[in-house]
């Protein structure tokens, strides 16, 4: 495990792109309360528990959830910034 929370392989790189399209449609929308943006973020947050269920606590399970969640937040941003259209 790395330093920052995740190590590599904890998340593919598709899984990156569909996390951060995710996170995208409700982070940054128009209208945060609208109904997309909301499933969005509950689409979001179920995916990561899932990856979070199958790959992190088998491997490292002294990391905690939030922990995990906010590194792929910020992996999310990251991904965003670097593939803005």
């Amino acid at each position: 495990m790395s330093e920052d929370g995740v190590s590599e392989g904890a998340i593919t790189k598709a899984e990156l792109a569909e996390l951060a399209d995710l996170f995208d449609k409700f982070e940054f929308a128009f209208d945060p309360i609208s109904t997309s943006a909301k499933e969005a973020e509950s689409r979001f947050e179920d995916r990561i528990r899932e990856i979070f269920e199958q790959k992190v606590v088998p491997a490292y399970p002294q990391l905690g959830f939030s922990i995990f969640c906010c590194k792929v937040r910020s992996l999310c941003r990251e991904y965003l910034k670097r593939n803005a259209p």
